[in-house]
């Protein structure tokens, strides 16, 4: 149906001017019915002051928040709207609505996608995000990356991992979920919120006839390692069916020891001890997550494991992702791995 209400939900920790260009972008989409909310997750709260008038004059409202992490922005902002949308809809700030239909297209995605994306597009086109793997390892890396995008399709496919950059999810699937998880504060938050949902039997899609354009920064802060590494780990020990988990820890620690090497090559190690730090503190919250992520389940360890990647299709890995021997054995260990869960069911 195209009379969904859309609830547009965007966290800005110091992107004023970046928040209003984007509202600016989208607003003659907007219908009766639709909310715009902008969470002010920076103190001292500027945003108002800065740009207030650009965005209540289309009818957004701002909302300061005491940073308690990306998540925790996105859950405020959220719980404003969530009782009079259909449809939640998060953007980064540093994306811009290019695409004229993009809401109608958002507003026609049939009911069985509980969560969907249209491409995320760097501004020369390619394609920044198709979706997101969630590979057997625990790393997660976007897909089609520096591709052109499929023209002239109307499908919607299904994909393991939503961008939070430009997220849609059902309102009752958000409600079920209880919405992102704070515990991870920054990065991985949406990975974290789609495999949740792919456990408790949802369905994750990639919209091929809608874009949202990305000016992308890659950050390379101290902060941002910590986090990744630590974060990814959460995830791991929190949403993985125990089966699924044990079959994994050979290639999860392995994969472990060649971060660290990397890591002592460039001189990161102080970062992945903090990070391994951080891990440790965390575990009895972390097993807290568990036990209420794994309520949710509705998929058995092997069909969890079908909605994983073993291919190492990221070219960021460099001569590892194309090498066809280490291709052959992800491969075979997946088989394997889903022989032991399948004789286990």
């Amino acid at each position: 149906m195209s009379n969904k209400r859309i609830g547009v939900v965007i966290v800005s920790y110091g992107h004023e001017q970046d928040v209003a260009n984007l509202v600016d972008t989208f607003a003659d989409q907007l219908k009766t019915g639709d909310r715009v909310v902008v969470v002010d997750n920076r103190k001292p709260w500027v945003l108002k002051d800065a740009v207030g008038e650009r965005l209540e004059k289309h009818g957004a409202e701002i909302i300061n928040h005491d940073n308690g992490g990306f998540a925790a922005g996105c859950n405020v902002g959220a719980a404003h709207i969530v009782d009079d949308v259909d449809l939640l809809f998060f953007l980064n700030p540093d994306t811009v609505i290019d695409d004229p239909t993009l809401f109608n297209s958002l507003r026609r995605v049939d009911e069985q996608w509980a969560a969907f994306m249209p491409y995320l597009l760097l501004p020369d086109s390619t394609i920044n995000s198709a979706g997101n793997a969630l590979h057997i390892s625990g790393l997660s890396w976007v897909t089609g990356l520096d591709e052109k995008p499929v023209e002239g399709s109307s499908e919607v496919t299904d994909i393991s991992i939503a961008s939070g950059a430009c997220l849609a999810v059902r309102v009752d699937w958000w409600k079920r979920l209880g919405g992102m998880e704070e515990l991870y504060f920054m990065y991985h938050e949406d990975t974290d919120f789609s495999a949740r949902l792919l456990l408790a039997g949802g369905r994750i899609g990639l919209l091929h006839s809608a874009y949202v354009t990305h000016h992308y920064d890659y950050a390379k802060g101290d902060y941002k390692w910590i986090y990744i590494e630590r974060n990814r780990h959460v995830l791991l020990l929190s949403v993985l069916p125990l089966p699924l988990l044990f079959v994994l820890i050979p290639q999860i620690l392995g994969v472990n020891l060649g971060l660290w090497a990397i890591a002592a090559k460039e001189k990161r190690v102080g970062l992945k001890v903090k990070s391994l730090r951080l891990l440790i503190r965390d575990l009895p919250a972390i097993f807290k997550l568990r036990r209420s992520t794994q309520e949710l389940a509705e998929l058995t360890p092997s069909q969890y494991l079908a909605k994983m990647e073993w291919r190492l299709d990221n070219p960021n890995l460099g001569n590892i992702g194309s090498n066809k021997i280490v291709a052959t054995g992800y491969k075979t260990y997946y088989k394997l791995c889903m022989s032991i869960l399948k004789l286990l069911a």
